[in-house]
């Protein structure tokens, strides 16, 4: 139980990697609140949660706008008390031509992707000074630390997202704050899965590039994500750690 009475915030929890954060920090003690915008979902998890004897919230949040952050984040404190953990997950992903990148598309990317990530981190910071620390965990990706064709928005985005996270980290170690971030390669969460099945991803060359020689599966992240949460990490903060079989790390053929 490394989170025992521990209250945590999760953005994007509706599914994938979000959803299985939720559910493990629930096992490891910590009361979750999940939060999206497909509140059906969140439901449903939450009601998972409580089955098995876990505390659970499920709230609606659109993370482009600040305001709902902070609604959310002010919800999570009259109900709890407190917010240790603020994980911020929401994100979406494109790939467009960059010269056919229209601005409506651009701008939905940085917004979800950066702004989205900063209006939680802020939210959470404000509070978590008011109780004298905190953590803050931001899902990045490795296309934040390399490049990729026809994902402009998503990459510089994701790169912008890491470097938050360090400036963060120097600005607020001092008030117990530590922000870290991680950056997960190809993951088979349901929209990965759903691009396989399409036969729209080139499995055998993700393979192949890969040196563990597989995807990543969700479970793949949750230790680190524990890990990060906990007083394991307590001199842990402005960290990328990337979740990705080495793939960042190959250079070869």
């Amino acid at each position: 139980m490394k989170l025992n009475n521990k209250i945590a915030l999760i953005t994007g929890a509706s599914k994938g990697i979000g959803k299985g954060i939720a559910i493990r920090y629930s096992q490891e003690g910590a009361a979750v609140v999940l939060a999206s915008r497909s509140m059906d979902l969140l439901s449903a998890i939450a009601d998972e949660i409580k089955s098995a004897g876990g505390e659970a919230l499920a709230l609606h949040v659109d993370v482009r706008r600040h305001e709902g952050i902070q609604e959310v984040v002010n919800e999570t404190v009259e109900e709890f008390g407190r917010l240790d953990i603020m994980v911020n997950n929401a994100g979406i992903s494109m790939a467009h031509a960059s010269e056919d990148l229209s601005p409506e598309d651009w701008t939905r990317a940085v917004e979800t992707d950066l702004f989205g990530v900063f209006y939680g981190c802020q939210s959470a910071g404000r509070q978590m000074m008011k109780q004298g620390g905190g953590c803050i965990i931001n899902i990045t990706s490795v296309y934040g630390i390399v490049a990729a064709p026809m994902r402009a928005a998503y990459c510089a985005s994701k790169a912008a997202g890491n470097m938050l996270t360090k400036v963060l980290a120097s600005e607020w170690a001092d008030r117990k704050i530590r922000v870290n971030a991680i950056a997960p390669g190809y993951i088979r969460t349901e929209l990965v899965q759903g691009v396989i099945d399409k036969g729209v991803m080139p499995m055998d060359a993700v393979i192949k590039r890969t040196p563990q020689g597989r995807i990543g599966e969700v479970e793949d992240v949750l230790g680190g994500a524990v890990y990060l949460a906990s007083e394991e990490a307590s001199f842990v903060t402005g960290s990328i750690l990337t979740v990705d079989g080495g793939w960042t790390a190959y250079g070869y053929l």
